[in-house]
């Protein structure tokens, strides 16, 4: 435990103030904070730690919206061996549509690669306590839409997570309403668009099979 503990607390700094779109007043991590937290830990990246992309996809949503994914490999070294990989995927927008119409998005790959990152490196023990609610930290569970009633059924609904630090900063954690696997917002509006409810990659792939 001695690696996640080093990891775990987020310092005030570290996190950001998002300011627009659904999330806006909430806060997030500063994904630089991760990176050197990892090279404190354990040394340069590529050195003691490591990660890999694996695969890249794009997938259609709504109206012309196109979503990208990108899969990663994290590692970390201990004496002269790497660990095994810890896969994870993230996602973001590479086409999207506002009030003015659909606009690409040429930062996608590396928005989707760093969401991807952030997945990862959180099993190694990075900003554990935004995660978990450790302390004075707490989720409070709350439902983003209402439930979808009887005469309704294509109504979408999903729910999310506040989290509360102990620096007073509020941030968002969706969750798969299949498995309960935490994923980003993302993840969680383009499968509410298309299976009308929050699942992960593993669940989407499973609904869009079965």
């Amino acid at each position: 435990m001695k690696h996640y503990d080093a990891l775990r607390s987020v310092p005030k700094d570290a996190l950001k103030t998002i300011e627009f779109g659904n999330l806006k007043g909430k806060s997030d991590i500063n994904p630089q904070w991760r990176y050197e937290a990892m090279t404190k830990e354990f040394g340069p990246c590529g050195v003691g730690w490591k990660f890999e992309v694996v695969n890249t996809w794009t997938q259609p949503a709504n109206d012309g919206q196109v979503m990208v994914f990108v899969e990663v490999r994290a590692y970390i070294k201990e004496g002269n061996e790497w660990s095994a990989p810890v896969p994870a995927i993230g996602g973001d927008f590479l086409m999207k549509k506002d009030k003015n119409g659909l606009h690409g998005n040429d930062e996608a790959y590396k928005m989707a690669t760093t969401d991807a990152l952030g997945t990862a490196l959180k099993m190694f023990g990075v900003a554990a306590d935004i995660y978990r609610g450790m302390n004075d930290t707490k989720y409070s569970r709350q439902p983003q839409q209402a439930a979808p009633a009887a005469n309704k059924p294509n109504h979408t609904t999903f729910t999310n997570a506040t989290v509360k630090t102990s620096q007073g900063a509020n941030t968002s954690v969706y969750k798969c309403a299949e498995c309960g696997e935490t994923i980003t917002e993302n993840v969680a509006k383009f499968s509410a668009s298309k299976f009308k409810r929050a699942l992960c990659m593993k669940c989407q792939q499973k609904g869009a099979t079965a």
